[in-house]
């Protein structure tokens, strides 16, 4: 029989716990640290090719993504900031003028990167770029192809970060090695949706050895090689994107949760490395 005085004694015993224990959380240095700082480092916006013209068969990145829709995504998902850069277009003059345009729309909430086409913009991208970077205030430079030397020339001279979505990853290997003052971030962590797992590995390997390489989280879909790239590379090589805003922003924010990773090193991989690339 449990009498009174025992009753009373637990109670005590139990609140004293309880007491302790919130002390204990009160003190978790865990729980005294802000949220992190979520960077987005892939995202696209504005007009393609096909905008305005009507045909319902046009994909999606060659018509308007919408950066409205963007920034709803990355606010459900706890996103601070986002790389923005146009879609598929011929040239870019116009639709890097845009996305400086949303840039300082949306003030705060966007960077901006550049994006040109190495064959239809050749012999003009040192001038073109040249202003986007330094009057426009754009960040970076976002390709769908290997990277041309006149690009080279000026991204080194501004220095400025090259995403890189190459047709192949052996492909961009010679020129990172022998660009070392650029820092290159692959996208897809070398393979959009994992079309091409032995990619996944060719990236994970090349960027153990080459130090300006760095790995695009966005649109991986074989999870085992995000979780192989946080547990083979250093955590400053490996930056969160998302390619929203036809990916969802916020599922590629949770695959990088479930990767568990330590705190410190999760805010690297969310945010941290972004802004130590960009400056």
């Amino acid at each position: 029989m449990v009498h009174r005085r025992d009753v009373l004694h637990l109670g005590i015993a139990g609140g004293a716990s309880l007491l302790a224990a919130s002390r204990l959380r009160a003190h978790d240095p865990q729980a005294d640290q802000p949220p992190p700082r979520i960077i987005d480092a892939h995202c696209h916006a504005g007009k393609g090719l096909n905008y305005g013209k009507g045909d319902p068969r046009s994909a999606p990145w060659t018509t308007f993504n919408d950066p409205e829709r963007a920034l709803r995504q990355a606010a459900a998902a706890g996103i601070s900031q986002t790389v923005i850069f146009p879609i598929n277009n011929t040239t870019f003059e116009k639709a890097n003028e845009e996305i400086a345009g949303y840039v300082r729309r949306y003030a705060g909430k966007f960077i901006g990167f550049a994006k040109h086409d190495p064959k239809t913009e050749a012999g003009k991208i040192r001038d073109l770029l040249t202003r986007e970077v330094r009057e426009l205030g754009l960040k970076g430079l976002k390709l769908h192809a290997v990277p041309s030397e006149e690009m080279l020339d000026v991204v080194e001279e501004l220095r400025i970060p090259i995403l890189v979505h190459p047709p192949r990853v052996a492909d961009l290997l010679e020129v990172v090695r022998v660009r070392p003052k650029i820092n290159f971030l692959l996208a897809h962590l070398g393979s959009f949706a994992s079309r091409d797992w032995e990619e996944h590995v060719r990236a994970i390997e090349a960027a153990k050895i080459l130090p300006n390489l760095y790995l695009e989280t966005s649109s991986v879909v074989f999870f085992e090689y995000l979780e192989r790239a946080a547990r083979d590379l250093p955590a400053e090589k490996l930056v969160f994107g998302t390619d929203g805003p036809l990916v969802d922003q916020r599922v590629e924010v949770h695959k990088v949760r479930l990767l568990n990773l330590p705190r410190d090193t999760q805010d690297l991989v969310l945010g941290g490395n972004i802004l130590r690339i960009l400056g």
